[in-house]
């Protein structure tokens, strides 16, 4: 089993994550929910970890519906 990424590591993978979306023109719809979500995370959870997760699953998603869309 590995590590746990700390938060550090999960906050570069989710700014690297939010960057490469924010340049897909495909996205932005996709990314304004996810900012309407990022506020809903900080409201519901009270485990920053916890925020910083569910922020990188609805990256993923994004990243996994975006893909199914064009075949990449």
């Amino acid at each position: 089993m590995g590590v746990a990424p700390g938060t550090a590591e999960l906050k570069a993978t989710i700014a690297r994550m939010e960057a490469r979306l924010d340049d897909d023109p495909h996205a932005n719809d996709l990314m304004q929910s996810y900012r309407d979500l990022c506020t809903r995370f900080a409201e519901d959870l009270s485990d920053p970890r916890d925020v910083l997760l569910s922020r990188a699953a609805a990256l993923m998603m994004i990243r996994y519906a975006l893909e199914g869309e064009s075949g990449r």
